[in-house]
């Protein structure tokens, strides 16, 4: 038994006190993004709604060229909390905010932190918990970051009706808070290498490191087209639960939940493999389940073969988000991760942007129904495509390096 707690993920300090804390602060972000979103609708309909979306993505793909830099080159401790209180300030000001355009700046500053603070927890995570935990860390913490969003958008709407859209504002801005105390209480640092040289650029070296790896470049490929079809769909899941299968918002809610659900399950069974070689077929198959739940939610005329695409489909985004992180992070250089990190999550975030305007362009060509079975058929296709590229690279079935 000694052995055991000795070997697990919970017996380092650090861990205890950081992937609750993220998670926290993820839940005080749903509750955020509802009682926002439930504003800028207010102010401009749509428009508005598109806006405040946009301030939420566009700063983390303009930052890679920075945040990267930043992370890599200063103190881990100084960076996470002069990042998070950013964020805690940006967060107190939203919620006395009262115009459009104040919101909409403000929820960049906000995302300004975050493109710089998410890459620094990722890149810092496996000097807590050492390289051969890595899998089973991301998977606990993406896992605990569902539910806490889960409960986030539970209960977001009771308390913007209960206490306000500024108070629920001001709780989220107390989670960034909370977060800046842990990053400071947390003893592991990441620090850069007395006079190691420094390698110029961030989005390039980013981009420069993930290619440089061949099992890394064919995921990455990968993961890109994935986003652009596989997130297309999100513009129109709501009119083919309304409109075409004829289910009221009570269903649309649990199919959203669903899928929180089946996240939360993914990511926890991708924290139980151990090698490059498992996690990367566990990327396929996260896409091939995706796009499988796409063609079962297209083809459904009921709740339930609808709430079990979705539940599949969340099954497999968990599983594929998982594994994506944890090959980043024991597959590059620790001196790097920062970077690799921030030219991953800002070049997926992008292809999120491109994403949108694509599912509504096909929308109107195709119909909800006819857009979820053509991006589930491309889905499965390109997933069988990635596995056979996978098997034929001989750099596959290499483990974490260590630098």
């Amino acid at each position: 038994m000694k052995q055991i707690l000795q070997t697990s993920l919970w017996s380092h300090r650090d861990i205890r006190l950081v992937l609750p804390a993220r998670a926290i602060s993820y839940a005080g972000d749903a509750i955020a993004m509802l009682a926002l979103m439930l504003r800028v609708k207010e102010y401009g309909g749509p428009g508005a709604v598109t806006l405040l979306l946009l301030a939420f993505a566009v700063p983390t793909v303009a930052m890679i060229p920075v945040a990267g830099r930043i992370v890599d080159s200063y103190d881990s401790r100084a960076v996470l909390v002069w990042a998070t209180l950013l964020q805690a300030v940006a967060g107190v000001a939203l919620a006395f905010s009262h115009d459009l355009v104040s919101t909409v700046g403000l929820v960049c500053l906000l995302q300004v932190g975050q493109a710089v603070a998410g890459p620094c927890w990722g890149a810092l995570i496996p000097r807590i918990v050492g390289e051969d935990m890595v899998g089973r860390a991301t998977g606990a913490s993406q896992a605990l970051i569902g539910v806490a969003m889960l409960v986030g958008s539970a209960v977001g709407g009771l308390l913007v009706e209960w206490i306000g859209g500024r108070d629920a504002l001001l709780v989220d801005a107390a989670t960034f808070g909370l977060l800046a105390v842990v990053a400071g209480l947390v003893q592991t640092r990441r620090r850069p290498e007395p006079g190691a040289a420094r390698e110029r650029g961030g989005f390039t070296a980013g981009l420069r490191h993930l290619f440089g790896d061949p099992l890394l470049r064919i995921l990455l490929m990968c993961l890109w087209g994935f986003v652009l079809v596989g997130e297309a769909v999100n513009v129109v899941e709501v009119f083919l639960v309304t409109d075409v299968v004829g289910l009221g918002a009570a269903w649309y809610g649990w199919l959203l939940a669903g899928q929180g659900a089946g996240t939360i399950l993914g990511a926890w069974g991708s924290g139980r493999l151990s090698s490059s070689a498992s996690r990367s077929r566990a990327v396929m198959a996260g896409m091939a389940a995706i796009g499988a739940g796409m063609l079962l939610m297209g083809g459904s005329n009921g709740a339930v073969p609808l709430l079990a695409g979705a539940v599949l489909s969340g099954i497999g985004s968990g599983l594929l988000n998982a594994a994506v992180s944890t090959l980043i992070v024991t597959r590059v250089a620790d001196a790097v991760r920062g970077r690799v990190v921030a030219a991953l999550s800002g070049t997926v975030r992008g292809c999120s942007l491109i994403a949108l305007p694509l599912g509504g362009l096909v929308a109107a060509l195709l119909g909800p129904r006819m857009t979820f079975l053509a991006c589930g058929i491309v889905c499965v296709l390109a997933a069988g495509v990635g596995a056979v590229l996978v098997a034929r690279t001989k750099d596959s079935a290499v483990e974490a390096v260590s630098h």
